[in-house]
């Protein structure tokens, strides 16, 4: 009887001390921080030295490794890489030729410039034109120009020109001495710009869609055409111009060019401001000058297309179609 009594009392004394270490593993302290978290951090203090020394051995482990890569690459490049380039370089060379062929072929050609045309205009003032052609199909081109008479220039004017493009480019009104005798055209800050056909993959239908300006009821009147133009010297111009792009502009410019007996006897400028899509416009201009007889007037649009800042930009976009 004994025995059993004392075998029960220890088996009941054994079962507080379970459950206490129970609770101990159990608790959480109010601020999250449980007694495996304690014991973590108690494990990483008394392993940190040893932590410290693994961590020193590993970076030790990655820079012998570097070392000894970079080492042997450089100890190759001495026995054998030195001696490849050279016999790349002599490759290079004799290959010269067709390299340059094919740089020349790709690279934008030169533009090609007509002799300067003078035209008198009274009281000593002068208008210049000359013809530009690009016969490059995939380039166009942004530059500077000025007029050159003798030491004498004039301001200076911001010029563009697009693939396979004839244009004519103008100074008026230039005020000088003597009637010239030879008058440069110049050209600088000259730069070259490839079109991009993932951007522009026709360029023909972009230029056409982008300066599809109609211009109709063209009239000039000479100002020998009655006594009273005569009389002032004023030659008159009008004529209706549609902007049939899907496109808004801030400006555009209007090369102005008077033909008689088929060649070109007279030019002017003229600007437009705020020209919408499918706006038609009426203008009328004179100036003066004495042309003689007119057979025909040719007005010439101008606007930079490559050049975001001409559109009239809104929401939904550069130039958004009406």
């Amino acid at each position: 009887m004994v025995n059993f009594f004392k075998k029960a009392e220890s088996s009941e004394m054994s079962k507080p001390t379970n459950n206490l270490e129970k609770r101990v593993e159990q608790y959480t302290d109010v601020e999250g921080l449980s007694t495996k978290k304690l014991t973590l951090g108690l494990w990483f203090v008394e392993h940190r030295q040893h932590l410290r020394w693994v961590l020193i051995g590993f970076l030790i482990i990655i820079a012998t490794i570097s070392w000894v890569y970079t080492i042997g690459g450089f100890t190759y490049y001495l026995a054998r890489g030195m001696t490849e380039d050279e016999v790349l370089v002599r490759q290079l060379v004799q290959q010269g030729n067709i390299e340059h062929s094919y740089l020349a072929r790709i690279a934008a050609q030169d533009l090609s410039y007509s002799p300067v045309q003078v035209f008198g205009a009274n009281n000593n003032r002068y208008d210049f034109l000359v013809k530009v052609r690009n016969v490059n199909q995939k380039w166009w081109a942004e530059f500077n120009y000025y007029f050159l008479i003798g030491e004498k220039q004039t301001e200076k004017f911001q010029g563009f020109i697009f693939p396979q493009e004839n244009k004519y480019f103008i100074a008026l009104n230039q005020s000088l001495l003597t009637a010239p005798t030879y008058v440069e055209f110049i050209t600088k800050d000259f730069e070259w710009h490839r079109i991009d056909q993932h951007r522009i993959s026709n360029w023909q239908d972009f230029y056409t869609s982008h300066l599809n300006i109609e211009n109709k009821e063209i009239k000039y009147i000479p100002a020998s055409a009655s006594e009273l133009s005569e009389k002032i010297g004023l030659n008159q111009l009008s004529f209706t111009t549609i902007n049939k792009t899907a496109y808004n502009y801030w400006e555009v410019n209007y090369i102005i060019l008077i033909y008689s007996g088929g060649g070109i006897t007279g030019i002017n400028r003229y600007i437009i401001n705020d020209f919408m899509s499918g706006q038609n416009r009426q203008v009328e201009l004179s100036w003066p000058g004495n042309l003689g007889r007119v057979d025909k007037v040719e007005l010439i649009p101008e606007i930079n297309i490559m050049d975001n800042d001409v559109y009239i930009k809104y929401e939904g976009g550069i130039g958004e179609e009406k």
